[in-house]
């Protein structure tokens, strides 16, 4: 393909590039979230790593994306290239690592792992890229017994803002290796990863009850976690359907199907309804029936020290606009930095918040007064996959914020890898 954007010099490419007029321009600048416009000079649909290269080469910033979760989190992109991975979907298993390319979606990572009786650290949902996911930190339910997802990558396949392809791990650009490791991605674009995978016999479900009870629930809820095994993963919801709201309690337990029954008796009594029961590995991803296909969306997102069910349980009370009020269990594993961790060893709060609904006026409004009324109980350190746009990146890594900059400008010293929650160009 010949070099098709004046001023801007894309160079030929495997994939397929796409421009502002193009018939295909929409579908190809469409985000996960359709409440976002992305904007940008071009679209490449990357075919495989020697794509990558040769656009960083050629001069161009770059926004990685392989399914558009977070796309909400970018600035704007007027002068940068949409970098689409979604077409570098291998999945593969050596022993007890996990290889997958950079659009590789989570339920094929879990399918593929499962296959082997083992599992990754995956996010709640099947439809999200695992390359973004441990970019960005990574939690889900197996994170209380073996922390946080970036710190389960082993190594990373990466193209530097020069255009030169590197491995990336704890012999090969030590440093790079730290930032990416939650860092989000910045100083390089990563093309494939590897993910230690871990031996499990688990037992996940879903327990409903009416909306009405949601504070009830909730108190039971943070009573039952306050003392719980690291076993247990446990996320608490109250959910807008179409038919009604609903309150809910997600749960996967490793070990027996006893270990885990007896580990959610203290909740049962007064259900609609209880799926709770042995699955294979690669149904943790879709346990928590999270959507797979793009939707119009906003949310905000925080970690909290402590969970105070009185003043949350107003916000449960009348929700609207809020289509989903998620409290996820954490503490664990995630409160321990292991040792050599990357850029985001671990998460200092017991729980975390996340709100958000379908794209609607007054939704923001509402997600500040959430954030506002439960400020007391946050935690000074900032979950930057689920915050809004505009938290302070600094705030998700406090003392390390120093260093993982000074990486990013030894690796990509004219800021050309566009990421999420991106300040001002490093210079």
């Amino acid at each position: 393909m010949p070099s098709i954007l004046e001023g801007m010099n894309l160079p030929e490419i495997e994939g397929r590039a796409v421009l502002p007029g193009d018939a295909a321009w929409d579908e190809a600048r469409r985000s996960w979230n359709l409440a976002v416009d992305q904007r940008p000079a071009a679209v490449v649909e990357a075919a495989g790593p020697a794509d990558v290269q040769a656009l960083l080469r050629a001069g161009v910033r770059v926004a990685p994306q392989a399914t558009g979760h977070g796309s909400e989190l970018l600035g704007p992109l007027d002068d940068v290239v949409l970098l689409k991975t979604s077409r570098l979907r291998e999945v593969s298993m050596s022993g007890a690592v996990l290889r997958a390319g950079a659009g590789a979606l989570a339920g094929a990572a879990a399918d593929a792992a499962s296959a082997h009786g083992r599992a990754p650290v995956l996010g709640l949902a099947a439809g999200v890229g695992v390359a973004g996911l441990a970019l960005g930190g990574g939690t889900g339910w197996l994170s209380r017994a073996y922390g946080l997802a970036c710190n389960n990558v082993r190594a990373f396949d990466a193209v530097l803002a020069s255009g030169e392809a590197v491995r990336v791990d704890a012999a090969h650009e030590p440093e790079l290796f730290w930032a990416l490791r939650g860092g989000g991605g910045r100083g390089a674009v990563v093309t494939a990863i590897e993910l230690e995978t871990h031996p499990v016999d688990v037992s996940a479900g879903m327990l409903t009850w009416p909306a009405e009870r949601a504070a009830e629930v909730l108190e039971q809820f943070r009573r039952w976690t306050s003392d719980a095994p690291e076993a247990l993963g446990a996320v608490f919801r109250r959910i807008a359907l179409p038919d009604g709201p609903i309150v809910a309690v997600v749960a996967a337990h490793l070990g027996t199907e006893a270990d885990g029954r007896r580990a959610l008796e203290p909740l049962r009594g007064a259900m609609v309804s209880d799926s709770f029961g042995p699955v294979a590995p690669a149904d943790l991803v879709r346990v928590a029936g999270d959507p797979e296909q793009p939707i119009p969306t906003r949310g905000d997102g925080f970690l909290l020290r402590e969970l105070d069910v009185e003043a949350l349980a107003a916000v449960l009370e009348d929700p609207e606009p809020i289509g989903v009020v998620e409290v996820r269990l954490l503490g664990g594993a995630l409160r321990r930095a292991p040792d050599g961790h990357g850029a985001l060893g671990s998460l200092d709060a017991a729980y975390s918040i996340f709100c958000g609904g379908m794209a609607v006026d007054g939704l923001p409004e509402r997600l500040a007064e959430v954030r506002e009324r439960l400020a007391p109980w946050a935690s000074p350190q900032e979950l930057l996959t689920a915050a809004a746009r505009g938290a302070d990146p600094a705030r998700a890594f406090g003392a390390d914020w120093e260093r993982l900059e000074r990486v990013r400008r030894e690796y990509d010293p004219d800021a050309r890898i566009v990421t999420t929650h991106d300040l001002a160009p490093v210079g």
